[in-house]
């Protein structure tokens, strides 16, 4: 027998019970998970994660597949990221990072979490909390971005942020947003010059305080004001009509 072949022979051989040795190990009591680490959880109980993991103690350590486990836990609606790692002789540990939800959207008829992306999280549930404005974006393919862009708008527009109640998408870039108090405004795609003019307005003639149902923004740098039909209030002393015109 040559030496190429003898050594060949001696390498399968020790392969071999290197994989038997191997597999009688993991089929032993060694190494034994006892304890299980979880950080970064905020919305999702501890014991939720525990059960999606699949992984009780006493699990030979040896037998437990990391990327099992982050694949499992990837399955829940609030994860973004997963990070597991054994620690012998005894410890698994396991680094998580949520999704943000920043606001509501609609998916037929149910109203949806989302996240910073403009990607649904989860259907929304009565103990979820109330993160406000529900976004409904126009028709198509750049739903997210539009999402994203008017969120992105409010958080600029910080003084009118948790005022709005609704906002929905319309043809060409423009937006129709509710406040809390039910007031509509009408805004183009220039939309962030004129909440900033609106802004303007809102600090030297307290609009949005008055008892209006509608503001006009898409008029170059002027608005329309409508009053309540029903209430029909005066217009301060000081209201500039060169600027600020109330609706016909």
């Amino acid at each position: 027998m040559s030496r190429g072949l003898l050594t060949v022979l001696l390498l399968m051989a020790g392969g071999l019970l290197g994989q038997q040795g191997w597999e009688a190990v993991k089929r032993t009591n060694w190494f034994p998970l006892e304890t299980i680490h979880i950080r970064g959880l905020v919305n999702i109980p501890n014991q939720v994660a525990i059960q999606v993991m699949e992984t009780p103690k006493g699990t030979n350590l040896l037998t437990i597949d990391p990327e099992n486990i982050r694949s499992k836990l990837l399955s829940l609606p609030w994860i973004h990221s997963v990070r597991v790692k054994r620690l012998f002789p005894s410890t698994l540990t396991v680094m998580l990072s949520e999704k943000s939800a920043v606001g509501l959207g609609r998916k037929e008829d149910r109203l949806m979490v989302l996240d910073e992306y403009g990607m649904p999280i989860k259907p929304y549930e009565k103990t979820d909390p109330l993160l406000l404005p529900v976004v409904t974006p126009t028709p198509g393919p750049n739903q997210a971005a539009q999402i994203v862009w008017i969120l992105n708008l409010l958080d600029k527009q910080a003084w009118i942020k948790d005022q709005i109640s609704e906002a929905i998408g319309q043809p060409g870039g423009g937006w129709i947003l509710y406040t809390r108090k039910g007031v509509k405004l009408l805004l183009s795609n220039r939309a962030e010059q004129e909440l900033s003019l609106l802004h303007r307005l809102q600090k030297r003639y307290k609009i949005l305080d008055l008892r209006i149902r509608q503001v006009e923004l898409r008029i170059a740098n002027r608005i329309s004001v409508r009053p309540d039909a029903h209430l029909e209030p005066p217009l301060p002393d000081k209201f500039d009509p060169r600027r600020v015109q109330p609706a016909t």
